[in-house]
This record gives structure tokens, sequence and C-alpha cells, in this order.
């Protein structure tokens, strides 16, 4: 079983459209996932078609250890989702000691699967550190612009202190380069440098700016159902069998 968390400190850079396309594309290549998602803004929940403000039980309470995480699991097809709702802002202010260890400690027991994705927040704060603490690879979307990737290396820092302080088994697997135009200038430099600084680390598929991935969310499907025959749903397909191919 692998488990992975899908985390960039900067918003906006593909990271809940990596994790839920990936997700489904493991799903059609017949593998068996569950998807945790820690970020109180639940928009991997969004995405897989369901309402964050209507469900009662959330990643939240298995945290707080009121429930199991079988307890709150919604079935989507192959995939199992953990969901999240607004009340997980809440956990940083809980009175719980050693609070990285909570997703950690609530999910050893999950078997059966292939993969565990688990969505993060656009920072380095208490839920973040929950998925790192937990998992053993990283995946880093990175959205192929100037910005994003100097800010990507903040990341870095991070995952260092966590693999120092409480998980000595974490690794930056894959970076992950979204949004890319094969037109734009921009794009090729940021591609190539990443290569240059990051040997083996970049996936070799690069998911393309693409429409479809940015309207799929809105009617709570998939790539692979929204617009199967899209750039996107190619790139998230090749991408899948890219991630098959390459272990830790």
């Amino acid at each position: 079983m692998r488990i992975v968390s899908i985390s960039n400190n900067k918003g906006g850079v593909g990271k809940t459209t990596s994790t839920v396309n990936i997700a489904a594309g493991l799903e059609l290549l017949n593998k068996k996932v569950l998807v945790i998602d820690i970020d109180h803004q639940a928009q991997t929940t969004y995405h897989f078609g369901f309402n964050p403000n209507n469900i009662k039980l959330s990643v939240y309470d298995v945290l707080k250890g009121d429930v199991g995480f079988e307890d709150v699991i919604i079935k989507r097809n192959n995939i199992d989702l953990v969901p999240a709702n607004p009340d997980l802002k809440g956990l940083e202010f809980l009175p719980i000691p050693a609070k990285e260890f909570l997703l950690k400690d609530a999910f050893e027991r999950a078997e059966g699967y292939d993969f565990i994705l688990i969505d993060c927040p656009p920072s380095l704060g208490v839920l973040t550190l929950n998925a790192l603490t937990f998992c053993r690879e990283i995946f880093v979307p990175l959205q192929v612009q100037f910005l994003p990737f100097h800010g990507m290396y903040n990341l870095f820092e991070g995952v260092q202190m966590v693999k120092k302080r409480l998980n000595k088994y974490l690794d930056i697997t894959g970076i992950i380069g979204t949004m890319f135009n094969s037109k734009k200038s921009i794009s090729n430099e940021v591609i190539a440098e990443t290569k240059k600084r990051l040997p083996g680390k970049l996936f070799d598929t690069l998911i393309r700016d693409n429409v479809s991935l940015q309207e799929a969310p809105s009617w709570g499907k998939t790539i692979f159902e929204y617009k199967p025959d899209s750039s996107g749903a190619d790139d998230y397909m090749n991408l899948t069998k890219e991630i098959l191919e390459r272990t830790k």
C-alpha cells in the first residue's frame, strides 16, 4: 500500500484536481483507493460531488477519536472517500497532545487499499503535518510559472524538518507539472529548471492547461466522467500509469 500526500504550500496549483483525477485514474486501472480530504476548505469533497455543509461526520470526527474512519467513508464506485467539512479548522484549537500523530493513529488499521491519497491544505499547519507524519510519499503539484516554482522550496524545507523529527520515511517522490502550455516560454523554462535542480523528481507527464479540468468540479465529476476524450483525461491517465511504474 502506497500512502501519498498531495501537497503544496501555495493554493491554485492543481492540488485537488490532481488528487481527484489520480484517484479516478487508479480506479480505472482496477486499483482500490482511499482518499482522505484533510483540507478544511473541503475542495476534494466538493469535487467528488458532495456538499461538505451537508456532511454530518467527517475526518474531523475521526481525528477527534469520536468515530472510526470506516464510519465516515463515502463510497464512490471503487473509491472510498473520507470527506472534510468546515469543522476541520477546529482541530487547531483542540487541547490534545501530539496532534501531529492523530491521522496516523486513526488510519494505521486501514487495509486492503493499493493507495491512500491525502489532499492537504495549502500551508504547513497542523493538518498538513498530520498528513506528512502519516504518509511515505509526497507528490507536489507545480503550476509551471515563476512564483510557484520558487515557493515550492518552502515546502521542501518543511519536509526536511518533518523527516528529521516526525517521519524518517518521508520523501518527495514526484513533482507534477500542471497548467502547462508549450507555447509559453515561462512554462518551458520552469520545466527545464526543475529538471536541472531536481533531477529525477519531475514526472514526464505534464498536465496541460485544459478548460475541462476547470469545469469538471462544478459538476462533481472527475475528468474521466466529465470529458473522457479531453487532453486533461489523457494527461491524468498517462500520469497515473507513470505513478504505477515509479515506486518509492
